[in-house]
């Protein structure tokens, strides 16, 4: 397996970075990771079973850093000095197109003929919003691990600290302070500012997979290559069950080989099930072609 530390400067200039791996032979496959929510490009644990798994059966892995990687990031801009600040904190949800885009081209110019998306939580409602926004033929398929609906569980979980905080956000924003953090942690977890949590809690363009009240799935329904979409059996990030809310995607998939599968004893991140997650992700990539 080789390795290569990879940049790339998006369309509005931030320097993006990410990690190639890649099998000894040449690769006509390459599965491009998105991480979720605060996530980055290495902290995943089944990120290394993945880098083996997927080189073995013979496609590369490139696992790549978006605007909105860690809670609080700086970037550079371009080559230059300028720095700006923006992870999940500040992120505008939109805007993942210009990271998805560049990566893409990215492969593309590496020469790779087939490019699988995969996206990780909101990585999965990311690369749904790509295909809709920009559809490229290059890419053959898609992997949506743990797709997650952040309005419906704030909305089923915390509805009262939902409410609260769309209020205040919506207030500071229309006051032109949407850079200013909200007071409380979401979900316990993140501190957000108003203007991303209008942007990705106040209505429908973002809410991809609306699980929590079948609301409009049209993005997820008009994109129509093959998708594996999986829960891990104990997640905390699930509206109603790992078997319900993989129903609502399963019932919205419209490519024939498409596949949905719990995996058992999982949780978000697939701690301790890492292999098999890896090794069932490559089984079904690699199987797309013998038309399984």
């Amino acid at each position: 397996m080789k390795t290569e530390f990879c940049r790339v400067n998006t369309k509005d200039g931030l320097r993006l970075d990410g990690l190639l791996f890649s099998p000894e032979g040449e690769a006509e496959a390459v599965v491009l990771h998105l991480h979720g929510r605060a996530g980055n490009f290495y902290a995943n644990g089944f990120l290394d079973a993945m880098a083996k798994n997927y080189t073995a059966c013979g496609f590369a892995l490139l696992s790549v850093n978006t605007r909105g990687h860690d809670h609080i990031a700086d970037f550079r801009v371009g080559n230059t000095q300028e720095i700006k600040r923006i992870d999940q904190a500040f992120e505008i949800f939109e805007e993942c197109v210009f990271d998805i885009g560049v990566w893409v081209d990215f492969l593309k110019q590496k020469g790779y003929q087939k490019i699988i998306l995969q996206g990780h939580s909101q990585g999965a409602a990311k690369l749904v919003y790509f295909l809709n926004e920009a559809p490229c033929s290059k890419i053959a398929a898609m992997v949506l691990m743990s797709p997650a609906d952040a309005p419906g569980l704030l909305r089923k979980y915390q509805p009262e600290a939902f409410a609260r905080n769309l209020a205040l956000a919506q207030e500071l924003v229309q006051q032109g302070r949407g850079d200013e953090l909200l007071p409380e942690k979401i979900r316990d977890w993140y501190y957000v500012s108003a203007k991303t949590y209008v942007n990705q809690m106040g209505g429908a363009r973002t809410d991809i997979f609306p699980i929590f009240d079948n609301g409009d799935f049209s993005r997820l329904e008009s994109v129509d290559i093959p998708a594996l979409a999986f829960y891990g059996g104990n997640e905390d990030t699930l509206v109603h069950s790992a078997r319900k809310d993989l129903e609502i995607i399963a019932s919205r998939l419209k490519n024939q080989k498409s596949k949905t599968l719990i995996i058992p004893g999982a949780d978000h991140t697939y701690f301790e099930k890492e292999e098999t997650v890896a090794q069932t992700i490559a089984d079904w990539v690699a199987g797309l072609d013998k038309g399984r």
